[in-house]
């Protein structure tokens, strides 16, 4: 059923995580949150990871456990994962780092640049839910089977949540918010350590991603730390990500990319020296800023223009069924229209 038989881990993962939600919902209290929630907050992030690594290439071999899966890691990651399409692997895989990718690290210019990571995810994720439902309304307008798959990951996971909701609050907040407000986060603001600093030139990509090759870390994120040879080969299993790295990018890139640490990296980065550089170790040199500019016109059919399917908030507000999830994805900001 499996397309590779190495995504057993996959399943294997994302059942340890409704089976702890489940044990810790019932039996978990007061100091023990203080150990639970911690070990949520991984699974739930790691459901991220499969997330990412499940949008590029899929998992079952039959359309409908395809199906059943892309539910599953919804609930597991809080939020559902076919946006992952025009937000990461449409926009942010194919305009990296240009005004077309609205996940670009430029967008954060604090002079301190623990602030620029803490408050990256923040930052851009309203332009990146503008995009997300752009697309969808492009799906709509067109007939794109991509819009029923979404609405309903939106309903399975917004209406189970609702309902956890009601039965108990505070249970919902320890195991279920704060684990999926984590994972969004943690997701998200990988990008800022992957890209930031690295070569936005199409003709050097082998300088554009940043990798973080610690065993330990690739063991527990789904070998997301293998980042360039992912950019070149978006589809390619992640199980064979350390070897393509290794015969493909680390004897090619810079060696500055090439991190064996990821914790090392974050304290140097972003607390001590802390200093904002670009992969040579030179201060890092921002270009102007610019606003977003709009790349779903170039998955339209012919003659249907932007007018024709852009989302106001008025038109968002028709969406009824949407509502209650939106609530419930604390990461991504009501931004509808972009100018």
């Amino acid at each position: 059923m499996l397309q590779n038989s190495k995504d057993q881990k996959s399943v294997l993962w994302v059942f340890f995580y409704f089976t702890l939600t489940i044990l810790f919902w019932r039996y978990a209290s007061g100091a023990l949150y203080l150990l639970t929630t911690p070990i949520l907050c991984y699974f739930s992030f790691a459901g991220a990871c499969i997330t990412h690594n499940s949008m590029h290439r899929r998992t079952f071999s039959y359309a409908n456990l395809e199906i059943l899966w892309k539910h599953a890691l919804s609930l597991t990651y809080g939020h559902p994962v076919s946006t992952f399409i025009p937000g990461h692997n449409l926009s942010h895989h194919r305009y990296t780092q240009t005004a077309m990718d609205p996940m670009r690290t430029a967008k954060l210019r604090f002079s301190s640049n623990l602030l620029n990571v803490l408050f990256f995810q923040p930052t851009v994720a309203a332009s990146v839910f503008a995009m997300d439902m752009r697309y969808l309304s492009l799906a709509k307008h067109t007939g794109n089977p991509y819009f029923t798959q979404c609405l309903n990951e939106w309903l399975v996971l917004g209406v189970s949540q609702l309902y956890l909701l009601i039965l108990n609050p505070y249970k919902f907040l320890i195991h279920l918010y704060l684990p999926h407000l984590s994972a969004q986060w943690g997701i998200v603001s990988m990008n800022y350590l992957q890209h930031d600093g690295c070569d936005p030139r199409p003709t050097h990509a082998i300088n554009g991603s940043r990798n973080f090759t610690g065993s330990l870390l690739n063991f527990l994120t789904f070998n997301n730390g293998f980042h360039t040879i992912h950019h070149s080969h978006p589809t390619l299993h992640w199980s064979k990500l350390p070897r393509a790295h290794t015969y493909f990018v680390a004897s090619q890139n810079h060696p500055n990319l090439n991190q064996p640490c990821m914790a090392r990296y974050i304290f140097s980065t972003f607390i001590f020296p802390g200093k904002r550089v670009d992969y040579t170790g030179e201060p890092l040199k921002l270009p102007e800023p610019e606003a977003d500019q709009d790349w779903t016109e170039d998955h339209a059919p012919e003659g249907v223009k932007i007018h024709d399917y852009d989302i106001t908030f008025t038109g968002i507000l028709k969406a009824v069924a949407l509502l209650p999830m939106k609530l419930l994805c604390p990461t991504y900001s009501p931004q509808f229209k972009v100018d």
